[in-house]
């Protein structure tokens, strides 16, 4: 049966561990601001664990109560009513039993509280060691990574002190106490002189009780540690995870004060395809990053001809007059006196323009006789 037992709690263990994995990968981030990485490592380690030491604790806690049972009939079949003396001593001990659960309860949880914000602080330093190197900040984190550990090792420590006091001395001292009273009670009560026979019986049934009382508290125990460990794993499991895929349940709405049948639907809906997403004849472009870029050189601006600047300047100070024109709106069909001096100008302009062409002509005109003058002599 406890090869079975073994076979369940390997099995339960992996379980878990799997099921804690996948939950990680899926959870939202709501569900995370909600829990810590050294949280997450702690539950895959030790309350893994800790559900496996129970399931392993199991055939014990269910056997031991029958092998108690049998052994006080027996007895009581030696020393007759003395026997329960014995049995009201155990249920004395039931209260001090409490007390010492209650107690290991308590620093479990402090155990757990300190290791989860050991973990954390071991995984923020290792994921930024380069910024703690680069600022050398190695002796402040140190110095808080050992405070933690510190706090963690106490609470270990005390854990350790209660299970010891509260299972060791008191549940495993009961089978040695236990046939002292009953022979007390047997000699004064049944006015009978105890013989060897009945003495060696007896002692050797309460060492057959001895067993059971040391694997007893072990299975409370290790209940009361598993039982913490499944409440953080449900805490954890029941957080928020990611939508796989949205899939509409009922027509598109348009408003509060509009008509949902003026809703469109999109061609080929199918809410039954596996495909969340079709693209039919699309076309994707993208940029390659390791491609040398093509470098253009900038276009000098075009040199304009003569003509083309005279033609250009006439035709800026026919659109100006077009304009101003435009602006007096019609208040006299006859040109007024502004109008005429901006005709005289603009003729003026005209002849300025040929003017300095032709000097422009003639002074080109001159350095080509001169040039040949010059080829000449």
């Amino acid at each position: 049966s406890q090869v079975i037992f073994n076979h369940c709690a390997i099995f339960i263990r992996t379980s878990v561990s799997n099921l804690l994995f996948s939950k990680a990968l899926t959870i939202s981030a709501a569900g995370r601001a909600q829990t810590s990485t050294g949280q997450v490592v702690n539950m895959m380690s030790n309350d893994t664990t800790q559900l496996q030491r129970f399931l392993q604790f199991v055939g014990f806690t269910l056997v031991a109560p029958i092998q108690i049972i049998i052994a006080l009939v027996l007895i009581y079949g030696q020393v007759g009513n003395a026997t329960w003396v014995g049995v009201g001593f155990m249920f004395c001990l039931i209260p001090i039993n409490g007390v010492v659960f209650s107690s290991v309860s308590k620093q479990r949880r402090k155990v757990l509280k300190y290791s989860d914000a050991r973990v954390k602080m071991v995984n923020e330093v290792l994921a930024g060691i380069r910024i703690i190197k680069f600022y050398a900040w190695e002796k402040p984190f140190g110095k808080e990574l050992n405070r933690l550990r510190d706090k963690e090792l106490k609470a270990l420590t005390n854990l350790a002190y209660t299970s010891a006091i509260g299972f060791s001395l008191i549940m495993l001292s009961a089978p040695i106490i236990n046939p002292i009273l009953v022979f007390l009670v047997y000699i004064n009560t049944e006015s009978v002189t105890l013989d060897a026979a009945t003495a060696f019986t007896t002692i050797a049934l309460f060492n057959i009780m001895r067993f059971p009382f040391a694997f007893l508290p072990m299975g409370f125990l290790q209940y009361v540690q598993s039982k913490i460990a499944l409440k953080r794993l449900s805490r954890y499991l029941e957080l928020s995870e990611l939508t796989e895929y949205v899939m509409p349940n009922s027509p598109p709405s348009m408003g509060s004060n509009s008509d949902d049948g003026a809703a469109l639907t999109i061609e080929g809906d199918d809410k039954k395809s596996d495909f969340a997403i079709v693209l039919d004849g699309a076309s994707f472009s993208w940029v390659d990053p390791d491609a040398t870029p093509v470098e253009t050189k900038p276009q000098k601006p075009k040199r304009m001809s003569r003509k083309e600047r005279r033609a250009s300047m006439k035709k800026a100070a026919l659109e100006k007059q077009k304009e101003e024109d435009t602006k007096a709106g019609g208040m006299s069909s006859h040109p007024s006196n502004a109008s005429l001096n901006r005709a005289e100008s603009l003729a003026s302009l005209g002849v300025s323009i040929r003017t300095i062409d032709s000097e422009e002509e003639n002074t080109r005109e001159a350095r080509i006789a001169l040039r040949n003058i010059a080829c000449s002599i």
